[in-house]
């Protein structure tokens, strides 16, 4: 109980800090010049997620649902972001590396699982390789921020397992296949349509991370 207060509250705080600084356009640049949508959503949802992390966690170190509390405050904004102007910006990508690495490191010195945290590690360069290949491959389907995305995103899921890596990636490209069928079902979208593919990816995530 004590751990779904304190991640919820975590993630309320954190989720009005995010949508305090896209609110006020701090993740936009010149060239955006599209209408900014309404993320008004990004505090209740950051919050409800972290409060289920907190519960199902709960049987872990305090430390671990905290950290996915974190994650979770992290990955909303970014795919807020990400809907709002097709980017992931390295000002909050890069330092999370770092971040989440000693939190993580903390969560293994709860736990008493240190091999968790090498093969969260292994799981970043893994998931970063692979989408830096295909980004390679397809750089107008997926872009550099993706593939930063998906090697924090691999570090996060990689302590809780291999399993949880592979089925969060796997799920973030069925859902981003979903959307863009829904998108152009709706004629929202069409072929050409640039579609953010790091929405799908924290989705996919946190599906994970949450159940």
């Amino acid at each position: 109980m004590v751990g779904t207060v304190l991640a919820g509250a975590v993630g309320l705080g954190g989720g009005l800090a995010a949508y305090r600084f896209v609110a006020a356009g701090g993740h936009r640049v010149a060239e955006d010049t599209r209408a900014p949508r309404n993320l008004a959503w990004v505090p209740a949802l950051s919050a409800a997620l972290a409060a289920i992390a907190g519960w199902r966690l709960d049987d872990l170190p305090l430390i671990v649902p905290l950290t996915v509390a974190v994650a979770v405050v992290v990955l909303v904004a970014l795919a807020a972001i990400d809907l709002d102007v097709h980017r992931l910006p390295r000002l909050l990508t890069w330092p999370a590396y770092p971040a989440f690495a000693v939190l993580l490191a903390l969560c293994s010195w709860a736990a008493d699982d240190w091999a968790a945290l090498g093969r969260a590690v292994e799981a970043a360069a893994a998931s970063w390789l692979f989408f830096y290949v295909l980004h390679w491959l397809s750089r107008r389907s997926l872009g550099r921020g993706d593939v930063t995305l998906a090697g924090l995103l691999g570090l996060l899921l990689g302590w809780f397992g291999w399993s949880a890596v592979l089925v969060g990636l796997y799920a973030a490209f069925l859902l981003a296949g979903v959307a863009a069928g829904l998108l152009l079902l709706t004629r929202r979208a069409t072929r050409r349509s640039r579609i953010a593919f790091g929405p799908a990816m924290v989705a996919g995530a946190l599906l994970v991370l949450l159940a």
